[in-house]
């Protein structure tokens, strides 16, 4: 899994390319919760390149949620694959999360 930041005034676009599961997710985990504690108002997953996420990458997201949602910010999840947007839909976070 690769992962870049780019950080353009209150929007922080994080862009993922691979699989995320359990082997890497901490890895995005230290990512999304250190943008989440400097307040970013905005952060803006794009997923256009995840093939495959598992629980442990849902853990992630969830724990950034609850993080951001503290302090009135916003995650936004864009650019899913039908297979990555299912896991979210039978899970019933479609009604947790923004998607774009």
């Amino acid at each position: 899994m690769d992962i870049k930041t780019d950080e353009l005034g209150k929007r922080t676009t994080v862009t993922i390319v691979g699989t995320i599961t359990f082997k890497n997710s901490n890895e995005l985990r230290v990512v999304l919760v250190s943008l989440s504690k400097k307040k970013i108002k905005e952060i803006y997953i794009d997923m256009k390149g995840v093939e495959y996420l598992d629980s442990s990458a849902i853990a992630t997201f969830i724990e950034c949620l609850k993080i951001t949602k503290a302090y009135d910010g916003a995650l936004i999840l864009s650019n899913l694959n039908e297979t990555c947007k299912d896991i979210f839909m039978i899970a019933r976070l479609d009604k947790i999360f923004t998607f774009e």
